[in-house]
């Protein structure tokens, strides 16, 4: 019998309508620049690199800019630009635990700090929306609320520097009563932006390279995810989890 083919290697289990309608206009040259980490001195996609990636001409990316992805086209886009399937389902079950913690901390909090305590999860944590220099993207990063210099380094990790090179503040910042309302409230974003996000190249990013998404995707502003988790979860639709 032959093996299943695992999630990290399995194309997203996408909504095309909902892709296409987010890689309008000018996105999909700055998704497609993402994904390759090459844009040329426009700020748009290296015509030569997707056209190499892809195996078109230079003409038919620059079309494709214009006029959209040909529908027997779009799953190769969807392979070199998107998050396999296995992100998108340990998001969804990241955030089921999450929840589930959240409650049990919430509930029993000197259970939560035997279990927890050791980490400091029960302590509160910041949720910064970092901006990445140079480029129309944005990732989200946990650290803890009481931290140490470095942690903040790595939290602002690829984000925008000041003339001396010392790194600015996130584009948006809040703070969670403990790591578990923090994860929930990043992967609520997550879902949030799904149609926008986009898988940076290896060694872009140290954190958070499958995790990026267009900084122009609409969302709620980050102190809102502060307020209790959705009630109604998304479809798998909405969030590219597969149905069985």
């Amino acid at each position: 019998m032959t093996e299943p083919t695992p999630l990290w290697q399995t194309t997203e289990h996408a909504d095309l309508a909902v892709l296409e309608h987010a890689w309008g206009a000018h996105r999909l040259s700055l998704i497609l620049g993402a994904a390759l980490g090459s844009y040329n001195r426009l700020g748009n996609v290296n015509a030569l690199a997707a056209s190499t990636a892809l195996d078109v001409s230079e003409g038919t990316i620059r079309r494709w800019v214009r006029n959209g992805v040909p529908t027997s086209r779009q799953q190769a886009v969807i392979e070199l630009v998107r998050p396999p399937q296995g992100a998108f389902e340990d998001e969804y079950s990241e955030l089921i635990t999450a929840r589930r913690n959240l409650e049990y901390l919430e509930q029993n909090p000197s259970g939560a700090a035997e279990i927890w305590g050791i980490k400091r999860w029960d302590e509160p944590h910041d949720l910064a929306v970092v901006k990445l220099a140079g480029e129309p993207f944005s990732v989200a990063r946990i650290a803890r609320t009481e931290r140490e210099p470095a942690s903040t380094r790595r939290m602002l990790q690829g984000g925008q520097k000041d003339t001396r090179g010392h790194y600015l503040p996130p584009a948006e910042i809040a703070t969670f009563p403990n790591y578990f309302a923090a994860a929930i409230a990043r992967l609520e974003i997550l879902e949030d932006v799904y149609a926008y996000r986009v898988r940076m190249p290896h060694g872009r990013l140290d954190r958070g390279g499958s995790k990026a998404w267009l900084t122009e995707a609409p969302r709620k502003p980050l102190k809102s995810y502060r307020k209790k988790g959705r009630i109604r979860p998304r479809t798998g639709a909405t969030v590219g989890i597969r149905h069985n």
